[in-house]
């Protein structure tokens, strides 16, 4: 039986369309995880269930046959998004009315955001809520102790803990913040922190990685931005030789982080898809985003790292953010370029810029999008996401439609699975049933089902 339930919230509200590929979607709630791994090696049995796409009443009844209503200690809720706070309302209400007589203590960094009262108001059967990142304060709910860490970038994750972790694509933390005062970026103001020591590295992949029937696993580099040094690539290629490893990863990164010089040698360490934030390919965008000062350089360095990634084997993802100013003639800009390099990108990732958060806390990031000509959509039914009509020409809903069609025009459905599957779909999930899902369902997907 288990003593904690560390358990990751699911969702209601879809970001994306409400269809059954992207309900098939497994992400991994990692911080959650190293939150349990704590725990573990303070001689608890804690587990790790994650909502997903998980009606709250059938969540419930898993969780009891699990053992919820047995533990006497507190249950963790990791709250990932605010598309997130219907469904822990709905779950919480549900263990409240059952008489299950424990405390529920909710987090997660980027919707608490220095308001706990203001969450609460939300939630009215949590009994606490913690507020930033939560490895130093979990085992004061349970030993009055403060934990400290051994690493910057958190424990190593202990994937036993996790509930079905055979159907999961792994991640590995390996460093956090990014610093580069991106507009839109949660994480503008965290200052970039050094990358996971190799020997450490390893020994987690080691501990992670099976050896199945089941797709061959994958894991994610995570990290806000990835930005190896010449001598950590070359000791990560040093230390993959030395222990017989072959398995390839995935990262993300900014199109002008990387060193084209490093690309050889990323490819040799293993990597095999990464996701760069391109973001646009208009110059008065480039600007407007605060992305990049001098555009034409920075779309030249984007290119040269593209087409050297395909030269090396590696899958290139372009993530694009539709943003405030947006015209018909800034998205042909995007368009164009990408036309340009289609040949040498594996997928893309289109959609319209959303402010998150609490009303006063991006007031001023609203501002500044009004003042290039947005202004907020009228359809923002879920708390804490604000929907933008990106210029007079585009509004909300024409924004999601080029987004799709765009994505369309750039990414099949077998490429999509590729890169779906490598990171986020469950591991038993084959081609074929995606195939036979599409089939089945017929629906308007960010992908090309023509043959």
């Amino acid at each position: 039986m288990f003593d904690v339930f560390c358990i990751s919230a699911g969702q209601l509200e879809i970001k994306k369309d409400d269809n059954i590929i992207n309900k098939k979607n497994m992400y991994l709630n990692y911080g959650l995880l190293s939150l349990a791994t704590i725990l573990r090696t303070n001689n608890l049995n804690p587990i790790q269930i994650q909502g997903h796409f998980t009606p709250p009443e059938d969540f419930f009844q898993y969780a009891v046959e699990l053992g919820l209503a047995e533990s006497q200690y507190p249950i963790f809720i990791s709250i990932p998004s605010f598309y997130a706070i219907s469904w822990v309302n709905e779950f919480t209400k549900l263990i409240k009315s059952s008489n299950i007589n424990t405390e529920i203590i909710v987090g997660g960094r980027w919707v608490v955001d220095g308001e706990p009262e203001l969450l609460k108001s939300l939630l009215p059967n949590i009994d606490h809520v913690v507020d930033g990142v939560g490895e130093t304060k979990i085992l004061s709910f349970i030993k009055n102790e403060i934990v400290e860490l051994p690493q910057r970038t958190g424990p190593t994750l202990d994937y036993s803990l996790l509930d079905q972790r055979h159907l999961y694509q792994p991640s590995i933390e390996v460093s956090r913040g990014c610093g580069m005062s991106c507009s839109f970026c949660q994480e503008r103001d965290e200052k970039l922190q050094p990358l996971k020591p190799i020997t450490t590295l390893i020994e987690e992949t080691k501990h992670t990685l099976l050896t199945d029937n089941l797709i061959k696993m994958t894991p994610y580099l995570e990290a806000s931005m990835f930005v190896p040094s010449d001598k950590w690539l070359k000791q990560l290629v040093e230390a993959r030789e030395l222990h017989s490893m072959t398995f390839n990863w995935r990262t993300e990164s900014r199109v002008d982080s990387i060193p084209i010089k490093h690309i050889p040698l990323l490819a040799k360490a293993g990597l095999k898809v990464i996701d760069l934030g391109l973001e646009s390919a208009s110059f008065e965008q480039l600007r407007n985003m605060g992305k990049s000062m001098y555009p034409e350089k920075y779309l030249q360095k984007a290119s040269l790292l593209i087409n050297t990634a395909y030269e090396y084997g590696i899958d290139v993802k372009i993530n694009i953010l539709l943003y405030a100013g947006e015209t018909h003639k800034t998205l042909t800009d995007t368009f164009n370029w990408l036309e340009r390099h289609r040949s040498f990108i594996k997928g893309v990732s289109i959609g319209p810029v959303i402010a998150f958060g609490w009303k006063h806390k991006k007031k001023d990031f609203v501002n500044s999008m009004e003042k290039l000509g947005a202004s907020v959509a009228n359809n923002n039914s879920v708390y804490g996401v604000t929907h933008i009509n990106l210029s007079s020409q585009i509004n909300n809903n024409d924004a999601l439609k080029l987004s799709k069609e765009l994505s369309r025009e750039f990414m099949t459905a077998k490429d999509y699975f590729d890169l779906k599957s490598f990171s986020y779909f469950p591991r038993n999930y084959e081609y074929k049933d995606f195939l036979a899902d599409i089939k089945r369902e017929q629906g308007a997907y960010s992908f090309s089902t023509c043959s």
